[in-house]
């Protein structure tokens, strides 16, 4: 049996998928894995997508669709497979009436944006942790200056003092007169 043979899949999709933009991310699935055929909605929630490919190509496919990431989210997928026919050329959307388009669209939008917002809570939350990092470092640095300068104070009075102390003893001593030079 050639497993290079094309196959194709008819995929019921289900969860939350219709009007969340699920429709484009697997359109961009599709190309990405050579898979043709088409998504449609269904009555209700559901989608079906038919699908066309190589056998490893629509098992990839079938993995990348199972998005869970807001506000996509798939619950299950119920595959049959059935003869390859060959009537699709590229993956489509099937789309319904010019309003449901216009609905279908702003969801994508509200979608795309939900996951910009998602992923700049992120880059927020990083920015937030990075702060916190440069506040601590500063503290630390911070903190070694002053007890490197406190250290130094210390060393240097004390240096002084047995200077002070040496010199008194070379004039007890004679080896060295009392003014200052």
């Amino acid at each position: 049996m050639n497993t290079q043979q094309p196959k194709r899949w008819n995929i019921l999709v289900c969860g939350t998928i219709q009007r969340v933009g699920y429709h484009h991310l697997i359109q961009g699935i599709a190309r990405r894995n050579h898979i043709t055929g088409c998504i449609l909605n269904l009555e209700g929630y559901d989608v079906r997508i038919i699908a066309e490919g190589i056998p490893e190509d629509l098992e990839r496919f079938k993995n990348d669709i199972r998005i869970q990431e807001y506000p996509v989210f798939v619950e299950t997928l119920e595959i049959s497979k059935l003869p390859h026919t060959g009537e699709y050329k590229y993956f489509e959307i099937v789309r319904g009436t010019p309003d449901e388009e216009l609905a279908e669209r702003f969801d994508s939008a509200i979608a795309v944006l939900s996951r910009m917002e998602k992923k700049q809570d992120t880059a927020i939350d990083l920015g937030k942790e990075t702060i916190s990092l440069q506040k601590e470092t500063l503290n630390e640095v911070k903190g070694i200056r002053y007890d490197l300068d406190k250290t130094l104070t210390s060393e240097i009075a004390e240096v002084k003092e047995e200077l002070r102390e040496i010199r008194s003893a070379l004039i007890q001593a004679g080896i060295m007169n009392s003014a200052r030079s």
